[in-house]
């Protein structure tokens, strides 16, 4: 741990039994304000700050004995809402008191979340598509009520996405940080409309920004771990100023000078991204803008997970002859596909600063009970019935 590290968290931290973490409209670090009694259970934004031995006035989080083996997954829960009604946003089917969505709906839909969380049991999850802390805390609740894991923290971001929905992320270790990077990278692109060469202008920013949070799992006073939560633009939107897959360009060109800034910055600390990113492993975002490998032996900059799991480059399409249930995470037009994607960056696969992927970890949790027709069963709204369009993908790292 670097002596630039331990003084970068202790300047922004103010020490204190319990805390949760404010998003700060995502635009730079969160400031840190005092919990109320019952803000652990559904706290804005994170909770908990600090590390042992973190400054005098005490322990910001409690002590923990430092993991050796994190299982890190992601999930796409698929419109996960409340039951107050949001002017703001365009909430559908969601919206409160209507024949689709009612407490009792809530209440089945958050049992039935609880029961996958369990599980799948892992220690940290990014979950996308949750419309705020209030609904990200009852999950975390039903979760501990199903006999699942306890996630003391959480955090979810501010961006502001028309219908409402945002990255979030679940943990059982300390949240020390987390604040949104807008995708403002300006781009040049073909407009769809005029059909003639344009500029995505830096300050026009996307409606969902990357979302970074940071986790001491360590008990040191710096977090050790950084996630940058991801849920690029949808396939098949033509309402922006470019095709789709630019939007999703710009965002990976961000995204990978995000991910080598931050090792530059912290040696010391992992860096992996993770998500729904709407691309495939070989479409121009992931292989061009991101530059992701497929290959494990190779040296490269950022690695996609799904290599451990058996898939390939150099297949340019979505067949079932070589994509399944396992390394899989979404169905598209009858193929299985991947659209969830966990990136690593090669000190996770080298295993430079001790926590390295173990091999043959990576893969989608499906129970047959998330499934229907052999696919993932999505959730329903007029009956109720179903889960998400997506299956969680995981792995673990060790050390």
């Amino acid at each position: 741990m670097t002596q630039r590290s331990r003084a970068t968290l202790l300047s922004v931290a103010v020490l204190c039994t319990a805390c949760v973490v404010e998003d700060d409209n995502n635009t730079g670090d969160q400031p840190f304000v005092p919990e109320t009694p019952d803000a652990g259970r559904g706290g804005s934004g994170g909770e908990a700050a600090g590390g042992a031995g973190g400054g005098a006035g005490g322990q910001a989080f409690p002590p923990f004995d430092p993991p050796s083996r994190l299982t890190i997954a992601t999930y796409n829960v698929e419109n996960l809402f409340d039951l107050t009604d949001d002017p703001s946003h365009d909430e559908g089917e969601f919206t409160p008191g209507t024949a689709t969505w009612n407490a009792a709906r809530l209440a089945d839909r958050m049992a039935r979340m609880a029961r996958v969380f369990k599980d799948l049991n892992a220690d940290i999850v990014s979950v996308n598509e949750v419309e705020n802390e209030l609904v990200l805390g009852q999950l975390r609740d039903a979760i501990v009520d199903a006999g699942g894991p306890n996630y003391p923290y959480l955090a979810v971001s501010n961006s502001s996405d028309p219908r409402g929905i945002k990255p979030a992320v679940l943990s059982r270790y300390p949240i020390t940080r987390s604040f949104g990077r807008p995708i403002n990278r300006a781009h040049d692109c073909l407009s769809t409309e005029e059909q003639r060469p344009i500029t995505i202008a830096g300050s026009d920013p996307e409606a969902r920004p990357i979302f970074q949070v940071e986790i001491n799992v360590d008990a040191e006073p710096a977090a050790d771990l950084v996630l940058l939560a991801n849920h690029w633009k949808a396939k098949g939107r033509t309402s922006y100023p470019c095709n789709d897959d630019e939007h999703r360009l710009r965002s990976a060109l961000q995204l990978r000078e995000l991910m080598l800034e931050l090792e530059a910055a912290d040696q010391d600390r992992d860096v992996l991204a993770l998500g729904d990113f709407n691309s495939f492993e070989f479409e121009p975002p992931l292989a061009e803008g991101l530059q992701v490998s497929l290959d494990l032996s190779v040296t490269a900059d950022i690695y996609d997970a799904w290599a451990d799991a058996g898939v390939i480059g150099g297949r340019q399409t979505n067949d079932n002859r070589w994509n399944n249930i396992d390394n899989s995470s979404y169905q598209f037009s009858g193929d299985w596909t991947r659209l969830d994607h966990i990136l690593l960056m090669h000190s996770l696969v080298q295993g430079t600063n001790g926590w390295h992927l173990e091999r043959g970890s990576v893969g989608s949790f499906h129970a047959p009970y998330m499934l229907t027709g052999g696919r993932p069963d999505s959730w329903d709204a007029r009956d109720g019935s179903g889960y998400s369009d997506h299956l969680p993908v995981r792995l673990t790292i060790v050390r």
